[in-house]
């Protein structure tokens, strides 16, 4: 594991293999085209694109502007007893527009872009990382941690889960900006290692405190509408996380989850479930894993090794993913 494809297996079933699960498919003219240019040429067009192809033009209204200020005039309003009903509606009306145009402007870039895989590994961390637009209601922080999660599609894990803890969508989602060091919220940090780092049975109550505690005086500014730090909010005293003590910030807590063999394992099975097929063995995901290891949670290599193993394209794993597309219409539904 992983076992390089022979050149002898690389024929147009494979190609049209490869363009399903590294892309969204492709028509019999793509599969041909594919097919020609051989497995490590294709590969390579799908893993190695360069930088620039993540920059993607947002929506024309994803710019910062105070939403909860428009909220807290409605709000003010209503208190007073003045009318408020026709801009409650209007803000509402705006808000649910821009989400729809948000799933919108998304699906053409699965459909028209140029680098299909970055929208596949950005829908994979979409659905790793998830929030919901319910709680969050403000759609230019729901494209932010989308351009967030695609910039760094292809990174290192570390860097993207330090991103992701001062991701505004996040921590409105997982109460972080309420996070004092009088009351420590533990929504994120007991999520940060359920959900995106360790998984269940890999942590303890007393970890979850303690992590909490790490990650006080995490602050959205509301005007800029981006991540600040409020250090006279944070718990500067002594915490025990995981074995380690010492006066431990959010990044030492994700540092120390993601150096745990439990991590590379979380993380490697969710990627050959996404990619490859739904109930991995536990030697392939022991094999994936001291991979993603050897790469220093690395994505990029991790994705060419994947695409260009026989593993990728053995029977039992081709064809055997129908419900992809039905799994991507559903996790838009909350992007």
């Amino acid at each position: 594991m992983l076992t390089p494809l022979p050149d002898s297996k690389w024929n147009e079933t494979a190609a049209a293999h490869l363009l399903n699960r590294a892309g969204f498919g492709g028509t019999p003219v793509e599969i041909e085209t594919v097919r020609d240019k051989g497995l490590a040429a294709a590969v390579r067009d799908f893993v190695d694109v360069n930088s620039g192809a993540a920059n993607v033009p947002p929506p024309s209204w994803a710019h910062p502007r105070n939403i909860q200020a428009q909220r807290m005039e409605i709000k003010t309003a209503k208190d007073r007893g003045e009318n408020f009903q026709g801009k409650a509606r209007q803000v509402r009306m705006m808000e649910g527009e821009e989400i729809v145009d948000l799933r919108r402007w998304w699906i053409d870039r699965m459909v028209n872009g140029s680098a299909p895989l970055i929208e596949k590994m950005t829908l994979f961390w979409h659905g790793h990382f998830a929030t919901s637009i319910q709680k969050v209601r403000d759609a230019y922080w729901m494209w932010l941690q989308n351009d967030t999660l695609r910039r760094n599609a292809f990174g290192n894990f570390n860097s993207l889960v330090k991103k992701i803890s001062r991701d505004p969508a996040m921590m409105i989602y997982l109460d972080l900006q309420q996070s004092r060091r009088e009351h420590p919220n533990e929504n994120w940090a007991r999520e940060l290692m359920e959900l995106f780092t360790v998984g269940i049975g890999n942590y303890t109550e007393q970890d979850i405190r303690e992590s909490a505690r790490a990650f006080t005086g995490y602050r959205l500014d509301m005007t800029a509408q981006q991540f600040r730090f409020a250090p006279f909010q944070q718990d500067h005293g002594t915490k025990t996380f995981m074995g380690k003590t010492g006066n431990l910030n959010g990044d030492d807590i994700i540092d120390i989850l993601v150096s745990k063999p439990a991590c590379a394992q979380f993380i490697g099975r969710k990627l050959w479930r996404f990619f490859v097929e739904d109930d991995p063995s536990a030697e392939t995901v022991d094999a994936i894993a001291e991979r993603i290891r050897a790469h220093n949670f690395e994505m990029r290599p991790m994705l060419r090794e994947i695409f260009s193993s026989a593993e990728f394209y053995s029977d039992r794993v081709m064809g055997s993913q129908i419900k992809a597309r039905c799994n991507i219409l559903f996790k838009l539904r909350n992007c």
